[in-house]
């Protein structure tokens, strides 16, 4: 968990696309590969939580 903990320190720039997301619909957020990446990542994270938890 400390390892995951640790990925919260990398800087967000480095994540980053160019542009703001003010005229992002939620297409732009399904078809995008690196929202869809981080979307996963965060989906798996609360999936090893639930199941630590419930264990």
């Amino acid at each position: 968990m400390k390892r995951l903990a640790l990925l919260a320190l990398i800087p967000a720039p480095a994540f980053a696309h160019q542009g703001d997301h003010s005229h992002a619909g939620l297409l732009h957020l399904l078809t995008e590969p690196d929202h869809l990446l981080l979307m996963g990542i965060a989906v798996a994270a609360v999936v090893y939580v639930v199941v630590k938890v419930r264990r």
